[in-house]
């Protein structure tokens, strides 16, 4: 039998500020879900759901620790410095 947990995952407050600054300088209402680690017992394989930014239609995909986001999808990242241009645009 594989057991599927989901743990969630805190925000590290680096990329929370990074979240709210630009939310704040694009004033831009966003719905955050925090992302989670998807492990299955009892194999030792694990994934990690990132955190998720929603914004009418878009979906702005973060990890920790990573300075680049994803939008709907994890082909293509960009950097965090263009996040508030990004925002604007999905506004």
């Amino acid at each position: 039998m594989l057991n599927i947990i989901k743990e969630k995952l805190d925000l590290s407050p680096d990329l929370k500020k990074k979240i709210d600054w630009a939310k704040n300088y694009t004033s831009t209402s966003i719905k955050l879900e925090k992302g989670y680690l998807i492990r299955l017992e009892p194999t030792n394989i694990a994934y990690v759901d990132p955190h998720k930014v929603k914004i009418n239609n878009y979906t702005f995909l973060f990890f920790n620790g990573i300075n680049t986001f994803y939008i709907n999808n994890l082909n293509e990242h960009h950097n965090m410095s263009e996040l508030e241009k990004y925002f604007i645009l999905a506004k």
